[in-house]
């Protein structure tokens, strides 16, 4: 049997890895890890950095060598190096590939892989669920509140799609000029998304869950993308970021690291409006991780995130107020903050 020697790249950012779904042949639709054929002359390192520059357009850093998968399909034998890699420059954008997707480890039985790549599987679930004691802890979190959205997806949505955030919508927006651009952050079911779009904003709605997002994408009629909010890399974007709710599901320490990620996303004079659960519970409740603050807990982040006087670089806050939940017999407590980058 003829062999075929390749090699993929596992593209590791965090917690997560990079996959492709095929875009051509027998196996069109299945997912894999990028990479390609190997030619005369090259090292298999070589061979990885000019593939993934050809099919992503990115340039990487190959790491260490995983495994060497030895398999056999009907009309060959795939000998195929495994490296770890990372973006060194660039970011990928899809030349060949049908689709793509970032996995967390509980991700990753999401798609369907090539019988090849299928092999890798448990061993870079093993990896991505290591780090320490507390890194595991909120990976876990993560993965369980994932694991909610994912299986109370039709619950979820009836329950909030209703809810009259109106009151709340216009707070944020006398901050936004007419028209301007919006990213609603963690858009759940899509009810803002859509009240923005009906009022002549400019919207880009994600989530993180891909349930979720299918179901929004259906209510609001625009393409919701599915992503982690530490993911997001665009830079001086949005005239205003909307995260009702959301940021809530993000582990206590890590809110300053996600407040710098989204100052880089909004332009000059750019609001940012948030939302939590009034308290100081950080952990596990009702299926879900919920960071729940009131005004000196999230002053105490916004200080370790900016320090008190943030100036240019950073968002100083401009509005916060406790606000009863608009969801019916829901008896909760909500703290309200809008920040502005200056």
């Amino acid at each position: 049997m003829k062999t075929i020697r390749v090699v993929a790249a596992v593209i590791r950012d965090g917690k997560k890895i990079f996959a492709t779904a095929r875009g051509y042949g027998d196996y069109k639709g299945w997912w894999e890890f990028p990479g390609g054929k190997i030619e005369e002359g090259e090292t298999p390192r070589q061979a990885l950095v000019r593939e993934i520059r050809e099919e992503l357009t990115a340039e990487i850093e190959v790491g260490d060598l995983i495994t060497t998968i030895e398999y056999d399909y009907p009309q060959f034998h795939l000998s195929m190096d495994c490296f770890w890699a990372k973006v060194k420059a660039g970011r990928l954008e899809l030349k060949e590939a049908q689709d793509a997707r970032w996995l967390s480890a509980n991700e990753l039985d999401d798609v369907k892989w090539l019988p090849a790549d299928l092999t890798l599987i448990e061993p870079i679930r093993q990896e991505l669920t290591g780090g320490t004691t507390m890194e595991r802890d909120i990976a876990v979190d993560a993965d369980i509140t994932l694991d909610y959205y994912k299986n109370e997806c039709g619950t979820f949505v009836s329950e909030t799609v209703g809810a009259d955030t109106e009151p709340l919508r216009s707070r944020f927006l006398k901050h936004i000029p007419e028209g301007g651009t919006i990213l609603d952050l963690g858009c759940g079911s899509g009810r803002d998304t859509k009240a923005f779009l009906e009022a002549g904003y400019s919207l880009t709605a994600v989530d993180g869950s891909a349930k979720i997002c299918r179901a929004a994408s259906e209510y609001t009629g625009i393409d919701v993308r599915c992503m982690d909010f530490f993911d997001l890399t665009d830079e001086e974007t949005y005239d205003g970021i909307w995260a009702c709710a959301s940021i809530l599901h993000v582990e206590r320490s890590r809110i300053p690291e996600l407040l710098k990620v989204l100052q880089k996303a909004l332009k000059q004079k750019g609001a940012l409006y948030l939302s939590f659960k009034y308290g100081d519970h950080n952990g596990l409740r009702d299926g879900r991780h919920f960071t729940d603050l009131d005004e000196s807990g999230f002053r105490e982040l916004w200080d370790h995130a900016f320090g008190k006087e943030p100036g240019r670089d950073g968002l100083v806050i401009i509005d916060e107020w406790r606000s009863e939940d608009v969801r019916r017999g829901k008896n909760v407590q909500w703290l309200n903050e809008i920040l502005q980058r200056p």
